[in-house]
């Protein structure tokens, strides 16, 4: 063995021009791959971090009754039992946000609009969200501030600027009257219409005073430190408080749509990644065809003078074996300093479609990622592929007729 392997590896450098050829392929096709895999894994990321960010977060602990009947009478009261259960697992979470939220309707004179209003801790939200930067007039409030922050579509639809005053109208706790007249002291703009046309921020004290609910919140969120513990802590968390009482959801609970959606896009990625797989395999397949071929000659002689057609089919296995090593080694090697370039510095769309990403709440721009198992994954991938092609001259071998090949 040790003899067919030397022989297998002294062969790659008799004919160096064929053996870059082959390495040349396997290595175009890794490269390819990880750059497909790159893109779509780097695209998931950004969407599952936008959502995550701008919305649920990793998880929320709720009132029992809440996900089923989002009323602000089934919210939460942050008492003993949820902060005990939180210190236990300080390690694994990262921070939480509370806030309380409710439809209200914002006025100001005989102009109405329907607007959402949030209390929030600013500080906090601009850890999860960074929301102050999307402040573009005035200033950001404080937890002991009492004025509002609107956005940007509900300053124009009601044609507020910073320093007047809005009217919020609505439903408070138990049925109590939920009315204030608040002060505009900024505005943010976001990039997702919705949300541009209907929020309007309190502090989270001051929330709790005009809904009428006092150390009640809507939902406590969950931020953590590594994602792959989400599933975890929550069942985690569950068993620790009183399922009569509350409930703790992942953000995949609270969002199916989103969930559904990105199962939808897994499922064409799947189909975009055998078409790689098929063309990288006829790509290999087709450099393999030509070096076999171009060897016939030489692999009549060796059988003509005693070499067992055993022994030939293993060099060449081997010989494959080696090349196709070798592209993916150096395809993972050129393709990681480029995977990680773009991931610092991601491609930035324009005109039409950026705006499109824009209207989506996305960054317009094509992310990359460097997720260690993108490049294992793939390299393992085309490996197997090659060593499926190279089947192909172990085969050729057994059939070969030694004295017409060893005529050629």
């Amino acid at each position: 063995m040790k003899l067919l392997i030397m022989l297998a590896w002294r062969n790659l450098w008799r004919k160096k021009r064929r053996t870059f050829i082959t390495v040349s392929s396997v290595l175009f096709a890794v490269v390819l791959a990880i750059s497909l895999m790159s893109l779509i894994e780097g695209t998931r990321e950004v969407m599952t971090e936008t959502i995550v960010t701008n919305s649920t977060g990793h998880l929320q602990v709720q009132d029992a009754l809440y996900h089923d009947e989002p009323s602000i009478d089934h919210t939460l009261e942050y008492g003993e039992e949820i902060k005990r259960a939180l210190e236990e697992y300080s390690g694994v979470i990262s921070y939480t946000v509370p806030r309380i939220q409710g439809f209200c309707l914002g006025a100001k004179e005989i102009g109405t609009r329907g607007v959402y209003v949030m209390g929030i801790v600013p500080e906090k939200e601009d850890r999860m969200n960074d929301l102050s930067s999307k402040l573009v007039e005035g200033e950001m409030f404080t937890g002991e501030d009492q004025f509002a922050v609107i956005a940007r579509g509900v300053a124009d639809l009601l044609e507020l600027s910073v320093g007047d005053s809005m009217v919020l109208m609505g439903q408070g706790f138990q049925g109590m009257t939920a009315a204030g007249i608040y002060r505009v002291g900024g505005i943010v703009e976001f990039n997702m219409p919705e949300q541009n046309n209907t929020m309007v921020y309190l502090p989270l004290k001051e929330a709790q005073f005009f809904f009428a609910a006092p150390e009640r919140l809507n939902s406590l969120v969950l931020m953590v430190e590594d994602e792959r513990f989400v599933d975890d802590l929550a069942e985690n968390l569950r068993a620790k408080l009183d399922d009569e009482w509350y409930a703790v959801k992942t953000w995949e609970e609270l969002l199916p749509d989103a969930v559904a959606a990105l199962e939808a896009r897994d499922a064409q990625v799947k189909v975009f990644a055998w078409v790689l797989y098929i063309v990288a395999g006829f790509g290999i397949f087709g450099t393999i065809i030509t070096m076999m071929y171009e060897r016939l000659r030489e692999f009549g002689i060796l059988l003509s003078i005693g070499l067992k057609r055993t022994q030939l089919s293993a060099i060449c296995l081997l010989e494959t074996v080696f090349m196709s090593l070798m592209g993916v080694l150096c395809g993972v090697a050129v393709g990681y300093p480029i995977m990680s370039w773009l991931n610092r510095n991601p491609i930035r769309l324009g005109d039409e479609l950026a705006e499109v990403m824009l209207d989506m709440g996305f960054e317009p721009v094509l992310p990359f990622s460097v997720a260690p198992n993108i490049f294992i994954y793939q390299g393992i991938t085309i490996f197997i592929i090659a060593l499926v092609v190279s089947l192909y001259p172990v085969k050729k071998v057994f059939r070969l007729e030694m004295i017409s090949a060893a005529r050629k």
